[in-house]
């Protein structure tokens, strides 16, 4: 008959006890988490297709959130458009009104008012960044009419006639010669070079974002597009060019030349809530496709590393069990000895 001595019963008990708490320890995170707490030993060679699955899942849910914030951007891009050309339109109709009429008293005015208001779309925002700067999205797209638009203005208006827009003389101002000057020199004040140095800070690409593999949008349109140069030259024309002062038959001359413009860039607008539109609608389709992948890999995914929690919940319990047991048998292995057994 082999025997024990307590000194090795002394080592069992301690090592059998720290085991217990370990597996414990795993399992308490399995039911607390729901996964596997140690899945390289639990799922073997198939580790390296969960692994796999996890870095899917990651990457889904960073082009989701990706498209989402592209999304709002185009969002609040339509939105402007949407005011934008609500602002022309009413113009457009004004204009006609003034032209049947002859009435153009509240003209400069509105059109001073909805000037302002082009600019403020422009320079729309959302997330920190500017939606009509195109590539250059840190800066305000439009200038105020009054840091530089308003001085070249008044300075080709004065080259052109010798005198400003205020003058009671510009009633003597004929058609003919307005129309020179809105076809030249005025004119010239939104071409690409002017409109840079006096009105603009935005860059002339549109923005772009690709949205899934090999899938790319339009994201944003520019401060620089024609049809927004045209209702700044269109207001500018109607609110700045003295239209007050000048004879009915140059007045109707401005208002056709303002009427040609604004309507001009309705259908340049009308353009781009088509491109945005198109590609808020292809943002939505992928991520609808996007996420219904990341479920059937999440669910390829639990099937792999999610833990039982019956079944790691019942482990535990015999655990738990198993240790008090270890901490009794413990304690009287350590209360063993020989003086217990020895006749006094």
């Amino acid at each position: 008959m082999s025997t024990v001595s307590t000194s090795v019963l002394y080592s069992i008990a301690p090592s059998a006890v720290a085991d217990t708490q370990v597996k414990i320890a795993k399992l308490t995170a399995e039911t607390s988490s729901g996964k596997i707490s140690d899945p390289v030993s639990a799922l073997g060679s198939q580790y390296g297709l969960y692994r796999t699955l996890q870095a899917k899942s990651s990457s889904l849910t960073n082009t989701i959130n990706a498209n989402s914030i592209v999304l709002n951007k185009i969002k609040a891009s339509t939105t402007s458009l949407t005011a934008i050309y609500s602002d022309a339109e009413t113009l457009s109709n004004a204009l006609l009104s003034a032209k049947s009429t002859g009435d153009v008293s509240a003209l400069a005015t509105q059109a001073k008012g909805m000037l302002e208001s082009l600019i403020t779309s422009l320079n729309t925002s959302t997330g920190g960044a500017y939606v009509f700067g195109g590539s250059n999205t840190t800066v305000a797209p439009l200038n105020d009419y009054s840091d530089a638009g308003q001085a070249a203005t008044a300075s080709a208006f004065y080259a052109a006639f010798g005198m400003t827009q205020s003058d009671s003389s510009a009633s003597s101002i004929t058609a003919s010669d307005m129309t020179s000057f809105l076809s030249g020199d005025y004119a010239t004040l939104f071409d690409d070079t002017s409109w840079s140095s006096n009105w603009s800070n935005a860059s002339s690409t549109r923005g772009t974002a690709r949205i899934s593999e090999g899938q790319t949008v339009t994201t944003s349109v520019s401060a620089n597009e024609e049809a927004f140069r045209q209702l700044a030259e269109a207001y500018t024309m109607i609110s700045d060019l003295g239209l007050d002062n000048l004879n009915s038959t140059t007045q109707q001359t401005v208002i056709a030349a303002a009427l040609e413009k604004v309507n001009s860039a309705m259908a340049g607008i009308d353009g781009m809530q088509t491109t945005l539109g198109v590609s808020q609608s292809q943002i939505t389709s992928t991520n609808d496709r996007l996420t219904t992948e990341k479920a059937l890999v999440d669910n390829w995914s639990s099937e792999l590393g999610d833990a039982d929690p019956t079944e790691a919940s019942a482990k535990l319990a015999q655990l738990e069990t198993l240790l008090d047991t270890s901490y009794t048998l413990t304690n009287r292995i350590y209360s063993l000895s020989l003086v217990n057994y020895l006749s006094v």
